[in-house]
């Protein structure tokens, strides 16, 4: 009997590799992960099932229990990515602490998501302006972040943080700045180095929105913990 062959021998250890019952939720993150991949240096247009199932354990009619088609697969992908995004740049945008530490965290959360899923971020930005599904979702992606970023200028502006501006317009356009420095820093391997990025992304929302970006802004009086001394007339200080 003759040896097997070492293209015998791969199909039959992908075929052990695919006997293995995946969970509903690991399968659908295997076909997400295998996507990701894909997309490391590739462009969403060269995408297809096959080879998104080629880079799987899965069969490939088993995409079919998880999405429609490429577009709902990268969809679902940004879907997650808008969430860690969140969740990540929570301090700034939901006004926890000191301003501009807190927005110094949030950009490090920004800087961190599109480190892993930058390659994912460049392949929609790039198929967007001739997809139309893709626009649409990356339309509501980004004017989701626009909104969060004006809501927390306006009010911080009421508090006397940020003076007068258009609150809207540089939301969109510090937002849109953002897209442009992290494609090109993160959108393709290897990619930028995450400290310097950050640095840039910091200075340019720090000295937009509070100046001549101080190392701290005053905290309230109400936040003090500071007690105020007393005089010996009985007068606060």
């Amino acid at each position: 009997m003759s040896a097997p062959t070492s293209k015998s021998r791969t199909a039959s250890a992908k075929k052990r590799r695919r006997s293995h019952r995946h969970t509903p939720e690991e399968a659908r993150r295997e076909i997400l992960d295998s996507a990701a991949r894909f997309l490391r240096n590739r462009h969403f247009r060269e995408m297809t099932i096959g080879e998104v199932m080629a880079g799987t354990t899965l069969s490939r009619p088993a995409f079919y229990q998880y999405f429609t088609d490429v577009h709902d697969l990268i969809l679902s992908l940004l879907s997650e990515i808008e969430e860690i995004m969140h969740q990540l740049a929570s301090p700034w945008i939901d006004g926890e602490g000191e301003p501009i530490a807190a927005l110094r965290e949030s950009n490090r959360g920004v800087v961190e998501t599109c480190v892993k899923h930058g390659p994912v971020i460049r392949a929609i930005v790039e198929a967007a302006p001739l997809d139309e599904r893709l626009e649409q979702a990356w339309t509501s992606f980004m004017l989701g972040w626009d909104e969060v970023a004006e809501a927390r200028i306006v009010a911080q502006q009421r508090d006397g943080l940020i003076p007068p501006l258009d609150a809207r317009r540089v939301a969109s356009a510090l937002n849109s700045l953002d897209v442009n420095l992290v494609v090109a820093a993160f959108g393709r391997h290897p990619q930028d180095d995450p400290n310097e990025v950050l640095e840039t992304m910091h200075r340019v929302w720090s000295s937009t929105l509070y100046g001549r970006l101080p190392r701290r802004l005053p905290q309230p009086k109400e936040h003090s913990q500071r007690p105020r001394k007393t005089s010996k007339h009985g007068r606060k200080a």
